[in-house]
């Protein structure tokens, strides 16, 4: 087998084999944790009737998709990749050159009949996150988190709004939900069974009771914890008509619409819109619900945008998240915090927040996620005790320490 088709034949499956084993041709300049900009490659191509030109050429398309390979397995999780590669390769891989800013080359080399090189590439991140996200590859990237709207909806002729959560019915789901819904999924988020959190009201009286449309964040997370959703969309959407324009039969309705998105987990903020429309019609009703579609659609746009820029700031930078330790002598929290440190990659900075009952609260601002720093402590040993992970969210790890007692 001549190296040419064996380096084909390599190329073909690099990508799960990178992930899988970490090993290769690629190296990165920057930790996993975070999204690299600069990267190290090397490229191949046979030198053919003496043509190095041509093949120098080739090397360097070849390195250009290793870097872009690289840097999408940095920002999606390898069974991602390897699952959807066939995409990848139609959408992302085909198009190297638009993804790499600049490059230069720092060594080349013949081997045979093949022209080896090594750049250093510069590849343009904002763009490479734009369209993994337009073929619904980017959201993985945290988890496919499950997601609950709580939106009430009055149109034209009601008197009062309209909300699944009141417990005594379910009604049918409102024009903006449906939207909501829609625009939500085809992003790759799930959406929780709402009929799991109306069982869970009927089963808590005093829940049902405190409920009404103007949904505090507590209770919305509440109805959150009961159906394990992630994330929370809270919003109201009215319609109103106007007048009859210039003396005729049509009428000026207009929707108003607001939304805030909530991390069920910690209650932090992640996206807050307003909008409004207009749509004429000669009923009310059916301007309302049109009004109400185009007000939709841009709030579920901008929602999704803000969630997907603060998603994208966390996972590429350093953000804050919980550790709650129980089991933990007061004594031996400086300790900890040093073990922290030591054990966990990517950590900036540690704050104490409370300490109770044995139990300490700290935020930890890190490069990474809370499930990478989850896996490192866990079965971790301090102070001879081992550290077992007793729940785990996006923004929240409990952990527990277990004494270990020597015979």
């Amino acid at each position: 087998m001549t190296i040419n088709k064996l380096v084909s034949i390599m190329s073909k499956f690099f990508v799960s084999i990178v992930l899988i084993t970490a090993t290769g041709f690629i190296f990165t300049s920057v930790s996993y944790a975070g999204t690299p900009e600069h990267v190290v490659v090397e490229g191949y191509a046979t030198i053919t009737g003496d043509k190095k030109d041509i093949a120098r050429d080739k090397a360097v398309s070849d390195a250009f998709r290793r870097a872009i390979e690289q840097v999408v397995g940095v920002m999606v999780e390898a069974e991602t990749v390897v699952r959807n590669f066939e995409l990848l390769n139609d959408r992302i891989y085909s198009q190297t050159v638009g993804y790499i800013k600049n490059y230069k080359i720092i060594e080349e080399k013949i081997e045979g009949d093949t022209l080896k090189i090594r750049i250093e590439a510069n590849v343009a991140i904002s763009s490479l996150e734009k369209d993994l996200d337009a073929i619904g590859i980017l959201i993985k990237r945290v988890g496919k988190p499950r997601l609950m709207l709580l939106i009430s909806e009055q149109n034209i002729i009601h008197d009062k709004p309209s909300y699944w959560w009141a417990g005594n019915t379910a009604p049918s789901i409102g024009t903006v939900e449906s939207i909501l819904t829609q625009k939500f999924m085809e992003k790759g988020f799930t959406l929780v069974d709402r009929q799991v959190i109306l069982a869970g009201i009927k089963g808590d009286p005093t829940l049902a009771h405190n409920l009404d449309v103007n949904l505090s964040n507590d209770a919305a997370l509440t109805l959150a914890s009961m159906g394990e959703a992630e994330v929370v969309v809270i919003g109201h959407a009215v319609a109103k008509a106007g007048p009859s324009i210039m003396e005729t039969t049509l009428r000026s309705c207009q929707a108003n619409m607001s939304a805030k998105v909530i991390n069920a987990d910690n209650g932090e903020t992640l996206a807050s819109v307003s909008t409004n429309a207009v749509a004429v019609h000669v009923d009310p009703i059916t301007g309302g619900t049109e009004a109400f579609k185009k007000a939709a659609n841009e709030m579920a746009d901008k929602l999704i945008a803000q969630i997907l820029a603060k998603w994208q700031r966390r996972l590429g930078g350093a953000h804050t998240i919980k550790l709650i330790a129980g089991g933990l002598d007061f004594s031996n929290l400086a300790d900890f915090k040093k073990f922290l440190k030591d054990n966990v990659r990517g950590i900036v900075d540690i704050y104490e927040r409370s300490y109770r009952d044995g139990t300490a609260k700290l935020d930890i601002e890190i490069k990474g996620s809370a499930k990478e720093a989850a896996e490192e402590l866990s079965n971790k040993m301090f102070n001879k005790g081992v550290i077992v992970v007793t729940s785990l969210t996006g923004n929240v790890i409990s952990i527990k320490f277990i004494s270990i007692h020597n015979p």
